[in-house]
């Protein structure tokens, strides 16, 4: 009787330690809800709060920023965390809960940039001249793009409304030897029978010792629906 008092009681031992560790195991990683990586990037200035869901671990969570001066972040919920960008640079968020479990969050607080790149130009003339005067038109016309073929632009916004900021010019080699200025940025609306609305964007480019111009983008819009639809630039000169 003594002998099964004791099985019993190593058994329920053992059990014990099974479960526990079975609890232990199944407990997942900390991470962030529908995202794969633990990296987030908020565009500044912004006057927005994003919320991210937390899950895995205990559920028990505690936050820290070893940046608030850069961002601004506070559980809202059980499982949510919120962060709004206070100024530009780079923050890491930890989440902690009673288990023991982390996890490091990377925020990135930077500009918002639009980014083109000249893959191909030409020149469109209209009117009635010969070939030979078209040719010389379009090579004296091509000489006078400030910008070549693989080289672009960078828009940098500097403001929270995405309407102006600094704008890199590269002449030659996109990402090399940059020309420095700043730009608006405007945006009107065109009309087209067979694709409907289309947005036309410009930007106002105020470039040092040089004339202002006028980057257009636009889209050029295929007699077939079956055709792509190609973006398109356009430089007033």
């Amino acid at each position: 009787m003594r002998l099964n008092s004791m099985l019993a009681t190593v058994l329920i031992f053992l059990c014990s330690l099974v479960i526990s560790s079975c609890s232990n195991d199944e407990l997942a990683p900390i991470s962030l809800k529908n995202r794969e990586t633990a990296n987030i990037k908020l565009n500044y200035p912004n006057n927005q709060t994003y919320s991210f869901p937390l899950q895995g671990g205990d559920g028990n969570y505690e936050i820290s920023c070893d940046k608030p001066e850069i961002i601004e972040t506070k559980m809202i919920s059980s499982c949510d965390i919120s962060i709004k960008a206070l100024a530009l640079g780079e923050a890491i968020i930890t989440v902690k809960d009673q288990s023991g479990n982390t996890l490091d969050i990377h925020v990135i607080v930077d500009y918002y940039t639009d980014n083109y790149i000249v893959s191909k130009q030409d020149i469109f003339l209209t009117g009635d001249l010969k070939d030979s005067e078209k040719q010389t038109i379009k090579e004296k016309a091509l000489a006078t793009i400030p910008v070549k073929t693989g080289g672009g632009y960078k828009f940098i916004y500097t403001d929270a409304e995405i309407a102006r900021g600094k704008v890199l010019v590269y002449q030659e080699k996109f990402g090399d030897k940059a020309i420095e200025g700043s730009f608006e940025r405007k945006s009107n609306e065109i009309e087209n029978e067979q694709w409907g609305t289309k947005h036309l964007i410009s930007f106002d480019l105020t470039l040092p010792e040089q004339p202002k111009r006028t980057f257009i983008i636009s889209e050029y819009i295929p007699s077939s629906r079956t055709s792509p639809i190609v973006l398109m630039a356009f430089l007033k000169i």
